[in-house]
């Protein structure tokens, strides 16, 4: 059974929309936020859109999606197509790995914009080690440079002493690139969530750029085992 895709999980991101509503507001807010450099987006993990905001899809020309699961493109166009649509936005839903196919459609489209949709945390539940995780995610940077490109993935995860929606989620936070798990802001940051050891590292914590600006966002994808999502936007 596959936990991020696959009829179960798309059942369990609809039954989870009002826990994920303050999650998904500030995920929009970020994004609209962010300057618009292409008309064109290449969106990669798109899943069905659950946590996606549609205005900001909206800004493009044209909106590219990739996701493994065979689901995830139908069930976009449900929850998305009809208003981008109607701002002439034109969709196109595709079903693979875009992962391993970057550098051809980097090479294929190099109007692109490319935003990875917490996805780029799930890599090292696809590697046998710590260090190919690290690797991959290393290669997919190189591959980016000179491009504008943006990610929101999972920074850590784990049990929080008090579930939702007893204990309210934190408004979002911010960072720079570069800070350890074990700095003092971190810890205020999951102390916020109030995590409960064991945390799990997702091992993200260098696929910016050192400096960029990143914006730290708590999501409750359990009511009693949060993630810390962390996103970021670079330009050339």
């Amino acid at each position: 059974m596959n936990l991020t895709g696959g009829l179960h999980w798309h059942w369990r991101a609809w039954r989870a929309q009002a826990r994920w509503a303050q999650t998904r507001t500030e995920i929009e807010t970020w994004l609209l936020a962010q300057p618009v450099q292409t008309d064109h987006l290449l969106l990669i993990g798109a899943s069905a859109g659950w946590m996606m905001s549609t205005p900001w899809l909206q800004r493009y020309q044209s909106v590219q999606t990739w996701d493994i699961d065979p689901m995830a493109g139908p069930l976009f166009r449900w929850r998305h197509g009809r208003a981008l649509k109607a701002r002439g936005v034109r969709l196109a839903c595709h079903t693979g790995d875009a992962l391993s196919q970057l550098p051809q459609l980097l090479r294929d489209q190099p109007q692109l914009t490319v935003f990875f949709d917490n996805v780029l945390g799930q890599i090292r539940f696809q590697n046998a080690s710590v260090e190919h995780t690290q690797q991959r995610l290393s290669s997919i940077k190189q591959t980016l440079r000179g491009r504008h490109w943006g990610s929101l993935h999972d920074r850590m995860s784990g049990p929080v002493a008090q579930a939702w929606p007893e204990h309210r989620l934190p408004g979002a936070g911010h960072t720079a690139q570069g800070a350890s798990h074990e700095a003092v802001s971190t810890q205020q940051w999951l102390g916020l969530m109030g995590a409960q050891s064991p945390w799990l590292d997702h091992l993200t914590d260098s696929i910016f750029p050192e400096g960029t600006h990143l914006t730290n966002l708590a999501w409750p994808m359990q009511p009693a085992y949060w993630h810390w999502l962390q996103a970021g936007w670079v330009s050339p």
